[in-house]
Formats: C-alpha cells, structure tokens, sequence
C-alpha cells in the first residue's frame, strides 16, 4: 500500500519562504502528503495568513517559543498519533529549502527500495550545480563535521554517512517508533537531527542520501553560509557559545558528546571543546591583543646562543644533530625545534638550557637583538644591490 507521508516544517516568521515552501509541496507528484506546519511563536502574521489562505495545511502551536527541535517534536508526535498504516514515512522539511516537483515520489521509492531513512542532494538554490551536501560524517578523533560535496559519475545512492540533516529527510515511522521522538529537551535546535540520526544508526538502520533528486537551500538563511569573521565584542562571543541559536553552543556539544562520542574518547573531546571555545574568545576580541603576546612568550619558540650551551656544558653543534636544535638567523644562536616531550626524560642535562630559554623575561630581548641584526643584514645587502646596478 501506498504510505502516507507527514510533511512536518518547524517555522518561526520568515513567511515570504513558509509560503515558497508550500508552493514545492503542493506541485509534488505524490499524493499521499499532509503537511503539518508548526509554528513556535510567530510574530508575522505567519499563522493567520496560513489559515486563511492555505486550508490544506494542518497548522499547530505550542506554549512560548519551540525552536527547531521542539517544533519537530510537536509535529512527530502529531503523525504518530495520525498514522493508520505501519509504513507510513514522515518528512522533515526546513522552510528555508525548495524541492522538485518529484522530491517526495523519488524519496519514498528509494527509501522502500533500500529499506533507509533518506535525504536528497543539497545544492546552493543560486547555483544548483554546486553540490553543498552529498553526505555528512562525524569525524570524532578532530571533533569535527566533513561534508562530502562530490557525486561520483553515475552514483546515485551514497549510504556511508554518519547522520543526516533536518532538512528534506525522510524516515519511516517504524524507525521512530524504534528510536523515540528528537531530543528536544536536551538539544532545543542545533545538534538535535544529528543526535537523532545517531540513535538510529546506533539502532542498526540505515541512512543514505539519493543523488536522484535534489533539495535547493537558501544558504543565508540556513545557516550554512559562513562569511567573513569580524572582531567581536565580549557579548557577542558569549552569544556564540551560549546561545540556544548558536550552531556553537558549548553546552549543545558537550551533551552531544555525552550522549554520542565513544566512551573511551569522551574525556578528551570535552578538553578539546574547552580548549575552542577559550581560543575563540582570546581570538575574535580584544583579549587577542594581550593573550597571543602572552602566547607566544611562554609557547613560542625558545631562544639560545652557543655561550648558553657553553654555561651548561653542552655542544651546540652536537644538540643540532640530535635535532633538539636547529641554527637561527645568526651565527651562534639557535632555537628549540623538538618538542620537549620527545627528549625531556632521556635528556636531563638539557633541561636547564630550556628553562633558561623559556624565560619571557629575557626572551623578547633575545628576539629583538637577533631581529636586528637580520633587519641589518638585509638592509645592507638591498645597498650593496644598488650600488651595483
């Protein structure tokens, strides 16, 4: 039998794409559609100008402001209480995206024919040949988030992905029925289709994305654009990393991490995620001016002169060999190259040396003199270049 398909849009005013959005839904070749809009507390006329002017669409509310996730969540549990048939599918739209006449039709055969929730290729809606997602991996030793945007000559179905995203998926009703509705509670916006999409993996089903059809996205209004990063006051940092609405959210990432790093890397990729954020606040605002300085006085590299090995009874000469050194700029100074973990225990008689080197007292000196000299060098040689033309 034919499934019904639940077409649940999380909306919050941006009416101008609700109403482009509803247009793609309502030109699909596939019949068997409901479309649930959920608005989360518009403010723009959003749910009186759908009520008046689109009758087919099923409209509902919550309490106060739903986010994405809350959103989804009300519409989730709408279609499970609504379904009359074990495979009917649900599909979760962003109303920042348009789709082809054949979008829902194509999903869903490709869906029953691989037995998988399935998203289509995400392509820029100004330039559809340029691919913005053809499949997305979670790469936990970086912490990181790489999107696969290349579709290999002839493939039309990739299913090596490790989530999916929110917008333009399809999932069968049986596998949320399997893995429970989104976590709204714990993941308000960003971060909860992955978390979702985790738990379906962890559940043995399979996740692909079909190069058949193509969904177009908005990137302004997505939040996949990334432009140009300007200073940032101390509020906005604070904004980035706190905000329900940041994709950055550390509190987000760290329950993310909780509920769905392997165990044994947990540890580390909270220190990791702690370690980020810091360097974002020391490098988008003005603490930039006093922490890099800083920085590089206690992490940068350390300075020495042959005289200094002498003092310690080193050899210079013999300490670039074994590559804990390597010469700088000037006869007889050297700077540290090997990190010290490599040769701290095995060498114990070069460790005075290093803490000498490390001094930020005497280290900008250190680096200014040898500055000069080099700026010298280099002044007296562009002369000696003009003298002689």
């Amino acid at each position: 039998m034919r499934p019904d398909v639940f077409v649940i849009i999380p909306v919050y005013n941006r009416l101008k794409l609700t109403l482009a959005c509803l247009d793609c839904l309502r030109g699909q070749t596939y019949p068997a559609l409901h479309v649930i809009v959920v608005d989360g507390g518009s403010t723009d006329g959003t749910v009186e100008i759908l009520r008046r002017d689109h009758p087919g669409v099923e409209i509902l509310q919550g309490r106060g402001e739903l986010w994405w996730a809350g959103a989804m969540h009300v519409g989730i549990e709408h279609a499970l209480a609504n379904s009359r048939q074990e495979n009917d599918m649900l599909l979760m739209m962003n109303n920042d995206t348009l789709i082809g006449p054949d979008y829902v039709k194509t999903l869903v055969r490709v869906s029953r024919e691989k037995g998988a929730a399935v998203g289509g290729l995400i392509v820029d809606s100004r330039d559809p040949s340029r691919i913005l997602d053809a499949g997305e991996f979670i790469d936990w030793s970086t912490y990181s988030f790489p999107v696969k945007s290349t579709a290999g000559l002839g493939e039309v179905f990739f299913d090596e992905v490790d989530v999916l995203p929110g917008r333009g998926t399809l999932i069968p009703l049986r596998m949320i029925r399997a893995v429970g509705n989104v976590n709204a509670e714990m993941f308000p916006h960003y971060i909860a289709d992955y978390e979702f999409f985790c738990r379906l993996r962890r559940h043995g089903f399979r996740l692909g994305v079909t190069y058949e059809t193509r969904i177009y996205a908005h990137l302004e209004e997505t939040g996949l654009f990334v432009g140009p990063s300007p200073a940032l006051t101390f509020r906005q940092t604070w904004t980035i990393l706190f905000s329900v609405r940041s994709m950055h959210n550390v509190r987000d990432h760290w329950r993310f991490i909780d509920q769905c790093a392997p165990t044994e890397l947990q540890g580390r990729l909270k220190r990791l995620l702690v370690w980020r954020s810091l360097h974002l606040v020391a490098r988008a605002t003005k603490l930039r001016h006093i922490v890099f300085p800083l920085a590089w006085f206690l992490t940068g590299p350390y300075y020495v002169t042959e005289s200094d090995c002498k003092r310690y009874g080193l050899d210079a000469a013999e300490l670039v060999e074994a590559g804990i050194l390597t010469p700088w700029l000037k006869s007889g100074w050297y700077k540290f190259v090997r990190r010290r973990q490599e040769w701290w225990s095995s060498r114990p008689d070069v460790r005075r040396l290093y803490i000498r080197a490390w001094n930020p007292l005497t280290k900008a000196n250190r680096w200014l003199k040898v500055k000069a000299h080099s700026w010298s060098v280099g002044n007296q040689s562009i002369g000696n270049h003009s003298l002689r033309r």
